[in-house]
């Protein structure tokens, strides 16, 4: 077990010269939603939705980006079914870009999501699950809901690869579910279950076996070690 005091400098002196992928050009602007995310290419010649601090439309809210960062790496811990996510760098030429109405790009480190070609996006229930392997993909997402204490579920399903599905937009998970991150909620929740209540018949049973983590701690008890 990982004591919260592990975590204790962990981020102190750490500089924003993460350069590994870079924006190269914007394909669309952002909408109205939550976060603002724009598609753009990157350097490795993937599309991405990225997301940035500017582009929260409430301040208060920027923790999203974190937040979705850690649950997106999380799920990739379990074999879950996460969009592939990662940091970008918004490069100096793109400095004053606007994304939304009133919104203009900085440069700096956003976060970015690869985006599937000819995805379908749902909200409600979990779907196709004989399709594909989605009845071992679906037991990634509930294990990932349940771990990481999961709200605002949200589901895109490729067109191109029989729907299998993946979870996405996890900016309101971790509670207190509204895009901040606060130690005493977190802290009042490491031990709660948090299950996705769509029902559950005809799961993969060898998946469901593989997605408890040891000890079936929640990430916000398991610390550092593991995310």
């Amino acid at each position: 077990m990982v004591a919260l005091t592990d975590w204790d400098g962990l981020v102190s002196g750490r500089t924003d010269s993460y350069n590994t992928l870079r924006l190269v050009a914007i394909l669309a602007p952002g909408g109205q939603s939550w976060a603002s995310p724009f598609r753009g290419i990157a350097d490795d010649d993937h599309d991405y939705f990225i997301k940035t601090l500017e582009g929260c439309r409430r301040d208060w809210a920027r923790g999203s980006l974190a937040v979705e960062y850690v649950v997106g790496q999380a799920g990739r811990l379990i074999d879950a079914p996460v969009c592939e996510n990662t940091l970008i760098r918004i490069p100096e030429e793109f400095a004053d870009y606007e994304i939304a109405p009133g919104i203009a790009l900085s440069p700096g480190i956003a976060h970015a999501s690869k985006a599937i070609e000819h995805a379908e996006e749902q909200r409600d229930n979990l779907a196709y699950r004989s399709q594909d392997r989605n009845s071992a993909r679906h037991a990634g997402v509930y294990a990932l809901y349940d771990w990481c204490y999961g709200d605002d579920p949200q589901w895109l399903y490729d067109r191109d690869q029989d729907r299998s599905i993946y979870s996405h937009d996890h900016g309101l998970y971790l509670p207190p579910h509204h895009g901040t991150l606060d130690v005493e909620i977190l802290k009042q929740c490491a031990d709660e279950p948090n299950p996705l209540p769509d029902a559950a018949d005809g799961l993969d049973p060898e998946a469901i076996a593989s997605k408890q983590p040891a000890g079936a701690q929640s990430v916000m008890a398991a610390g550092p070690a593991s995310i």
